[in-house]
């Protein structure tokens, strides 16, 4: 599944239910898991993610062997 169908389909879901205050809502929450992960990885700015942060299904596969 790719990055974008992750995040279009909550904002289409938000955009059905409640017109722009539902996509505004949806982006709102999106922002503050974002942060809260960043926070529990402590990164507390964009800059300082690295690639040891982010797993990809590649890695996944790679570590069941």
């Amino acid at each position: 599944m790719t990055w974008d169908r992750r995040v279009g389909r909550p904002v289409v879901y938000g955009l059905a239910a409640m017109g722009e205050q539902g996509v505004r809502r949806i982006i709102e929450m999106l922002k503050d898991e974002f942060e809260i992960t960043m926070a529990l990885s402590g990164c507390p700015r964009v800059k300082d993610i690295s690639r040891s942060h982010v797993r990809t299904e590649r890695d996944r596969l790679r570590s069941m062997l």
